[in-house]
């Protein structure tokens, strides 16, 4: 009989908990034994066919847990994150591609996994800068869209804190203040003007939409940027 995906978490809480302990107590053979269960677990977690919404934003949930539990170490919160976002591409086409690219990314987590899909090629297509932002302020994703305005990869920015990408001032005046209120509940709507990396100014509409997590908890905050081109930014 196979696990559910809330067993396979609790069991893993579980023995995250028989580690602390073990570490606590100095005890390194209890620390490698119960390190080898950890990561094949960790495994079976991602590796797990979600079948209901809630499903998928525990699982994803899992592993924006530990991204933020694991901050400081930069591997880890690069591992996590990008299991995020294998999870969010696994999970974008469940409707079968009904809905519309903007309702979609209202309803469920959409994200780059930088497999050649279906999904990715539609994200990839549309005319809009396309982000998602953890509560901890990392990129989970990035379509193309929004990574050649930056003239980067979209794998460049996962895992990346936005301070990787955006200047402090405008992180502190501009980005976070309204973010923060996206991690509140609230649905974000402004404008604002910016040159790209080639120097070329847009005035840029931003639409910020929480990502609903299990139970209705925000898991962080789906970025939609609609940009009209202005004009050549002076030497």
């Amino acid at each position: 009989m196979g696990y559910m995906l809330s067993d396979l978490i609790r069991k893993f809480d579980h023995l995250s908990d028989e580690l602390l302990f073990a570490v606590r107590r100095g005890d390194e053979c209890e620390v490698d034994r119960i390190d080898a269960q950890l990561q094949p677990l960790t495994r079976r977690i991602f590796d797990f066919q979600a079948v209901s919404h809630s499903e998928i934003m525990a699982q994803i949930g899992f592993f924006n847990r530990l991204a933020m539990n694991n901050c400081e170490d930069d591997f880890s919160v690069k591992r996590y994150t990008t299991m995020m976002s294998t999870l969010f591409m696994r999970y974008l086409g469940a409707n079968g591609g009904q809905r519309p690219v903007s309702a979609a990314l209202e309803q469920i987590p959409v994200t780059d996994g930088y497999d050649p899909c279906l999904q990715e090629l539609v994200l990839d297509s549309i005319p809009e800068r396309v982000a998602v932002i953890g509560l901890d302020y990392r990129y989970i994703y990035c379509n193309r869209r929004n990574a050649e305005f930056h003239n980067k990869q979209p794998s460049d920015f996962i895992g990346k804190h936005m301070l990787d990408v955006i200047d402090q001032k405008r992180f502190q005046t501009r980005a976070k203040p309204r973010i923060d209120q996206c991690f509140g509940g609230a649905r974000i709507n402004y404008s604002y003007e910016t040159p790209d990396a080639h120097g070329r100014l847009f005035e840029v509409n931003c639409r910020m939409t929480p990502l609903m997590g299990p139970d209705r908890v925000i898991a962080g905050a789906v970025l939609v940027l609609n940009m009209q081109p202005m004009f050549a930014r002076m030497a």
